[in-house]
């Protein structure tokens, strides 16, 4: 498994629950200085939530990092 995408959903679920929340990402990304907007967020809930459960799961995460970058 790639260490990258490993490492990079570790540090997006904060509680280490195995999910992402929206809070969760929100707050991980402004610790990196990146700041997301409430749209921002909604927009990469609606692509890699699939199963519209307003959690993003590593399986889930896996897939839309695979979309992103397919290379």
């Amino acid at each position: 498994m790639d260490s990258e995408l490993t490492d990079t959903f570790a540090e997006l679920d904060v509680n280490g629950d195995g999910q992402i929340t929206g809070a969760e990402f929100h707050a991980a990304m402004a610790a990196r200085g990146e700041p997301v907007t409430k749209e921002e967020i909604e927009s990469i809930f609606a692509d890699a939530d699939t199963n519209h459960d307003g959690k993003i799961s590593f399986t889930e995460f896996a897939a839309a990092w695979r979309r992103a970058d397919p290379a």
